[in-house]
């Protein structure tokens, strides 16, 4: 078989997200099990099923583990049903940050297919991907075919991140319009698609299954464009090309297949049903997918009970419905189970309720437990007489009780929380430091594990979220007070008069009505210099503020606890209409300095996403806004007049040394030409 027909597929085994905190400090989402099965399994079957032949799983956090799994599971052997091989890069930010390093890896020669690791499908590939290849027989400029399926708005699988609105040509399914609703209430859709366009299928009523069939160009295309973050960064920035570059994206609709990601907590929780209710036939726990999984594993009983080998279960206990019992799982008497997965060699007491309830292999439940719609982690413990509410998330290993009741949204780890600045949740963890007491009176005199705490301004997140509240929690150990009496120390030296004060918040509230409403640059600086002229603000004073606010406007939309990929995200479609904006302000040496003050306090009160700081220095260094002289100043030299504590101040300029090696590095490269 020659090279260009073998069929290649990417997994991005990888979130870049923190949703699944705190279970994702130990265990990638890739390998959190559904229905007692690794997600990447689903995946890998489903690609298998598709005849993909060669399979490129990109890994950043947790690499090891998920190279580990694929080396005992069998699907790195020369035996396995198609060749797996794993790609490593511990820098990447993002699934675009991903297909970059696939790019320059040159690992793909042909149309490939690219999903997520947390993918449950049983679509039917194969004609998707020859009606695809035969597209772009005939025109080249196809350069994506992006897979939708059919669901209502307020489907259970219809995750409210993914809610988009497609705009396609009714006779060729060409794609002329992707945005996504973020919940809004009205959309505006540009004039021009109705006036060029006369048969036009405007839907809201698509899933997005997050598979793609991509040209080899693809990854280049990525390469070319740093904009391009994800996938959505990608269609968005085709559609707005289109008539220069000549590139198109195609949708495909299926209606009686199923596709879903695992997402958040509540797809977590819709997709396990799916399967127990045999929605992802084949992929169902009483099917065997692999040689690795022992025949007749699981037999299937009415009202989709899974029964797995060597299950023993008090005549007096009661499983309902959608149940799934892994083997070697030992049950107690007068205990009722409904809608609910239980893993392997775990023990549930006696007078036990677990309704909704996720509990993954080797947990202990004591007698007279209560469990509601939660998810409960490998060797967790959970002594008598405990009653867990619906939301709740305990994570690997922790003890929990007896005799005390978890409230709903509660989530509790053997990892204290991180402060602001330390490592983000998706990255590997370093050992657990027990320098912070537990609490007895919240988990139990015999319980082990850390609460992670939300903010309660976060009621509607906490809710769309399953109750995983992303925020993050103030350390009670000696280096986060320290960190806390900074930050408020930086508070209140921040804290500007009342005219700047006044001026920012006027400032930023131009800007965000310019976003929404696409308001010229030009416009937009009239209304900021007379807000100037009007609160007597300096130059300085200016420059410091426009630059804050474009960051803050990104923080705005990505969320204030969103991490470095989410908020890159959310500046990156900023910054090109920002840029007239800014060039107007940011002229000479002076306000160029100015310029890196504003990025150095901002990232400094803002640790978690100071990584993004290499991609602002440069866009501003490509653009022509930021010199190469001014940069290399800034870094060499900490401001003692700055706003920002010096440990802060250490490290921004940490988080910029990649660029400055990069500069310093082009230097030598021009002085070396020029001799």
């Amino acid at each position: 078989m020659e090279q260009e027909d073998v069929l290649q597929a990417v997994i991005i085994a990888d979130s870049f997200d923190i949703r699944f905190a705190p279970i994702t400090k130990d265990i990638p989402r890739a390998l959190m099990p559904v229905a007692n099965r690794p997600l990447l399994e689903y995946t890998l079957h489903f690609l298998v099923a598709a005849g993909i032949q060669e399979i490129f799983v990109f890994c950043c956090a947790h690499a090891n583990k998920i190279i580990k799994y694929l080396n005992d599971t069998g699907w790195t052997s020369d035996k396995a049903p198609c060749q797996v091989t794993t790609q490593v890069s511990e820098d990447s930010l993002s699934p675009g940050d991903a297909l970059r390093l696939i790019y320059d890896r040159s690992l793909i020669r042909t149309d490939f297919v690219l999903v997520m690791g947390d993918l449950v499908s049983t679509i039917n590939l194969q004609p998707i991907i020859q009606q695809h290849k035969q597209r772009r027989l005939k025109d080249k400029v196809t350069v994506m075919t992006m897979l939708f399926r059919e669901a209502a708005p307020r489907h259970h699988t219809r995750s409210s991140d993914d809610d988009v609105v497609l705009v396609t040509e009714r006779d060729t399914n060409r794609v002329l319009h992707y945005q996504m609703v973020d919940g809004q209430s009205k959309l505006d859709l540009p004039l021009d698609l109705f006036s060029d366009q006369s048969d036009l299928d405007i839907r809201y009523n698509l899933l997005d299954c997050h598979v793609s069939v991509c040209s080899p160009q693809v990854p280049q295309l990525f390469a070319d464009n740093f904009d391009y973050q994800t996938r959505n960064d990608f269609v968005r920035g085709i559609l707005v090309h289109e008539e220069i570059m000549g590139n198109q994206v195609q949708a495909h609709v299926v209606t009686d297949e199923y596709a879903a990601r695992v997402s958040s907590p509540p797809m977590y929780d819709a997709v396990s049903k799916d399967i127990l209710q045999r929605w992802t036939y084949p992929l169902v726990p009483d099917n065997r997918l692999s040689s690795q999984e022992q025949e007749g594993f699981y037999t299937l009983r009415r009202h989709h009970v899974y029964r797995g080998k060597d299950v023993f279960l008090d005549h007096d206990s009661v499983l309902e419905e959608n149940v799934v019992i892994g083997p070697g799982t030992r049950i107690g008497s007068h205990t009722t189970i409904s809608n609910s997965v239980i893993g392997q060699n775990c023990v549930i007491g006696d007078n036990v309720s677990l309704e909704g309830a996720y509990l993954w292999d080797n947990v202990t439940v004591g007698s007279s437990c209560s469990l509601t719609q939660c998810i409960v982690c490998s060797g967790v413990t959970i002594a008598d007489r405990v009653v867990v509410e619906p939301s709740c998330v305990l994570a690997l290993n922790v003890v929990v009780g007896p005799d005390v009741h978890l409230p709903a949204g509660t989530r509790v780890s053997l990892h204290p929380m991180q402060t602001p600045g330390a490592e983000d949740d998706f990255q590997e963890p370093t050992e657990t430091v027990q320098h912070q007491t537990y609490q007895p009176d919240r988990i139990g005199t015999e319980g082990k594990g850390y609460i992670w705490e939300g903010d309660d301004d976060q009621d509607s997140l906490v809710a769309a979220m399953w109750g995983l509240r992303l925020e993050q929690e103030d350390s009670s150990s000696e280096e986060s007070e320290e960190s806390s009496e900074e930050e408020d120390n930086l508070d209140e030296e921040n804290s500007p008069p009342d005219d700047i004060r006044i001026f920012y918040t006027e400032v930023l509230d131009s800007m965000q009505r310019a976003i929404e409403e696409n308001i010229n640059a030009d416009n937009l600086i009239l209304e900021i210099n007379s807000s100037k002229y009007a609160y007597n603000i300096s130059m300085q004073e200016l420059n410091v503020c426009v630059v804050r606010c474009v960051l803050e406007s990104a923080h705005i939309r990505a969320s204030l606890m969103a991490t470095a990929s989410e908020y890159l995200a959310a500046l990156k479609p900023l910054l090109q209409p920002m840029k007239g904006l800014l060039k107007n302000y940011i002229r000479n040496s002076e306000s160029q300095q100015d310029c890196l003050m504003a990025l150095e306090e901002y990232f400094g009160t803002h640790l978690n996403i100071s990584a993004v700081l290499v991609s602002v220095l440069n866009f501003l260094y490509n653009e022509d806004i930021l010199e190469e002289d001014s940069i290399l100043k800034w870094y060499r030299h900490t401001a003692p007049s700055s706003n920002v504590p010096q440990k802060a101040q250490q490290q921004v300029r940490t988080a910029a040394t990649k660029f400055i090696q990069w500069l310093q590095e082009a230097e030598e490269e021009s002085e070396e030409d020029s001799d």
